[in-house]
């Protein structure tokens, strides 16, 4: 599967990334455009590894995540973008199948 990403450039104007400092805007985005992400924005990504690529103490980041509640949930080591779906291309049918697909393979939390 591809792993392009469509950015839309009214990030930078949402009220809810108005609101975060510039470290959790950088971590939110990370969540978006990762190596790890796939087309319907839930993965698998340990906490260790995140900190490890972001830079980020591996302490101070479920504080920062909790921030993101409603937008970004982790637990058990997978990352949920909750409306990535939604920012997908999903006029093809493979798309459609393959975020069909995704969640099928996730832990059922």
């Amino acid at each position: 599967m591809a792993k392009h990403r469509y950015f839309n450039t009214r990030f930078w104007s949402d009220n809810f990334i108005n609101k975060l400092d510039p470290l959790e805007r950088y971590l939110f985005l990370y969540f978006l455009l990762n190596e790890h992400t796939n087309i319907c924005g839930l993965y698998e990504l340990p906490l260790r590894l995140m900190a490890f690529e972001t830079g980020i103490d591996a302490e101070m980041l479920p504080k920062m995540i909790e921030r993101f509640t409603g937008k970004v949930e982790y637990k058990d080591g997978w990352v949920w973008v909750v409306n990535f779906p939604k920012y997908q291309d999903t006029g093809s049918k493979d798309i459609k199948v393959g975020i069909q697909k995704c969640f099928f393979e996730a832990p059922d939390e």
